[in-house]
């Protein structure tokens, strides 16, 4: 009780700041209006209202609070619009041959006169979004909105290190009617919609490569929602997405991957339970499934597909599960696989066969939040290729060349303090394990900590 008191108290003391705030804002607004104010003997202007009238015209004053309120960005639509970021402050410590430094998914084996760990800091994944609110089209609100980073790369010049490329994370519009919303843009694929909570792994969500199917897709959404009961909703979801698999591109130009050789869009579908607001009981679980077709060179198509779940569940005031899991085939472009959609018996073309690779992944988060303020996550996440498939060819190698792998396994602690709405403060420690097709497995380990405004 003392401390919902005191968290009581620290909330109602962050308000009585904000009406501080919007208090001068209007005491700087009357100033502005009593110094543009005309002369006795001048009639007053018929589009501004003198400070007495400004003070009585309620409409007024709570259009001039809102207009206060808002960040000042100026759109050629003249519709609302919003700008949001993070700047965010990495330093880390790693352990082992791991595959980037400061972002690190695999472990690697480490042999004498290499390297093992290093240091650094990083501020590349600060990012910048920006949000945007439009007209009513069809009865339906229209939205869109746009986020970019610093993690496309680093410039092949002095000090290239520290100067992050910019890069496109997720952009995309929305229609939202009461009942049914249409997304179309790159976001997260809609049939796999969670990551554990890290400040670490900002460029790639938390157990990328080790579960977690989170590669940043063009998408079109359609979204039903059906009430079951109060606070209780059947969510139905249908999408057409691109069939990206995990080619490296040119530096220039774009070649089709081997699911748009295909001429044939990637379709998904997820079925979901949603309880999110309900007061007893809150959870959203929901299930979904995945159909594509890839082509590589000159050999058939093969079938590229998964099954999903999803799962958040609150338990009590202070603990939260959430988790995926997902089983399927040649889903390297989903983020699946550990990287690998199919394997050849040669390692560069051109290849005289080619077999697809069975995967299956899992994460799985327990987050315990005392205060509004501070919250701690434990996270567990796993990618394994069925070794069937990587027996398939005496020797298989991927389509870049490289050794597939057999197992990706990482585990995270994480502490995240966030005094006030602007700043966060966050360390984590992160265990990482692969295991190749062929050879024994290496560990790596990550200390990461962050400091992070928001804005």
């Amino acid at each position: 009780m003392k401390r919902e008191l005191l968290e009581t108290r620290s909330q109602l003391a962050e308000s009585q700041r904000q009406i501080e705030e919007l208090r001068q804002g209007l005491a700087e607004l009357r100033n502005q209006m009593q110094g543009n104010h005309p002369a006795a003997s001048e009639a007053p202007s018929a589009t501004e209202p003198t400070v007495a009238a400004a003070d009585q015209d309620v409409g007024f004053l709570a259009a001039k609070v809102a207009e206060l309120h808002q960040d000042k960005v100026e759109s050629a639509s003249k519709y609302p619009v919003r700008l949001s970021g993070l700047v965010l402050f990495n330093a880390y410590r790693n352990g082992g041959s791991l595959d980037i430094q400061d972002l690190p998914s695999l472990a690697f084996p480490t042999f004498p006169g290499s390297p093992d760990g290093s240091t650094g800091a990083t501020l590349r994944q600060t990012l910048l979004g920006v949000d945007a609110t439009g007209p009513r089209i069809f009865g339906a609100r229209s939205s869109a909105s746009v986020s970019v980073d610093f993690g496309g790369g680093n410039p092949t010049t002095a000090y290239g290190v520290t100067a992050g490329l910019v890069r496109l994370r997720t952009a995309g519009m929305s229609l939202d009617w009461d009942k049914t919303s249409l997304r179309i843009g790159q976001d997260t694929p809609f049939f796999s919609p969670l990551s554990p909570t890290s400040y670490a792994t900002l460029l790639e969500p938390a157990m990328s490569w080790s579960g977690n199917l989170w590669v940043w897709t063009p998408e079109i959404v359609a979204e039903h929602r059906l009430a079951l009961r109060p606070h209780e909703n059947l969510v139905l979801q249908g999408g057409l997405l691109d069939p990206l698999t995990e080619e490296y591109p040119p530096f220039q130009g774009r070649n089709p991957t081997a699911g748009e050789a295909t001429r044939i869009p990637a379709y998904a579908g997820r079925i979901a339970i949603d309880r999110s607001t309900a007061e007893r009981y809150p959870f959203t679980i929901g299930f979904a499934g995945y159909g594509a077709r890839q082509r590589y060179q000159s050999f058939s198509q093969i079938n590229s597909w998964t099954v999903n779940a999803d799962v958040k569940l609150p338990f009590g005031r202070y603990f939260e599960v959430s988790g995926e899991w997902y089983d399927g085939q040649a889903v390297g472009g989903l983020g699946g696989g550990i990287w690998s959609s199919v394997v050849y018996p040669e390692a560069f073309p051109p290849h005289t066969a080619i077999h697809p690779l069975r995967s299956i992944g899992e994460w799985v988060q327990l987050k315990v939040k005392p205060t509004t303020r501070f919250q701690i996550n434990g996270a567990f996440g796993q990618d394994e290729n069925f070794g069937r498939d990587l027996r398939f060819f005496p020797t298989p190698f991927t389509d870049l060349g490289f050794l597939p792998f057999k197992k990706n396994r990482t585990e995270f602690l994480n502490f995240i303090y966030e005094p006030n709405s602007f700043l966060l403060f966050a360390v984590e420690y992160r265990h990482i394990l692969t295991a190749p097709g062929l050879g024994e497995s290496a560990t790596g380990d990550h200390l990461n900590l962050a400091a992070g405004v928001r804005f």
